[in-house]
């Protein structure tokens, strides 16, 4: 593998990767591939994309980590996009980027429940 983009953290067979800089598009890239690589031979089951620290989010970034989203989607891999921030929310929604099978949480600890339980926030259950 080349060099990491991002330090990841395994937790359990989750990998969780906390995005803390504004990433170019080459390093955008660069992330992309090491995550899929990681999603394969550390078998992760879910990956924990925290965007917390992200303050906006231009075209591209997103377009790539939707794409990376639905790629981890066909490794087997849930995903749950963390602490999007209300800007970011804004930006991706008038772009008509679609997370379709992708959850959301707040924070690690409400991604981490959603997963225990099954891949759906609590509240949501009370609806079914």
């Amino acid at each position: 593998m080349k060099r990491k983009v991002l330090a990841t953290v395994q937790i359990g067979d989750c990998l969780f990767v906390p995005v803390h800089v504004e990433l170019d598009d080459a390093s955008i890239e660069a992330l992309q591939q090491q995550l899929l690589e990681e999603i394969a031979t550390q078998k992760v089951r879910a990956l924990l994309l925290d965007l917390s620290l992200i303050e906006v989010i231009d075209s591209y970034a997103s377009y790539i980590i939707h794409e990376t989203a639905q790629m981890a989607r066909l490794l087997g891999c849930k995903v749950v996009l963390v602490g999007i921030r209300p800007a970011v929310a804004l930006t991706l929604a008038q772009m008509g980027i679609r997370f379709e099978h992708v959850l959301t949480a707040l924070d690690l600890e409400h991604a981490l429940e959603i997963l225990a339980s099954g891949g759906m926030p609590s509240d949501e259950k009370d609806l079914l």
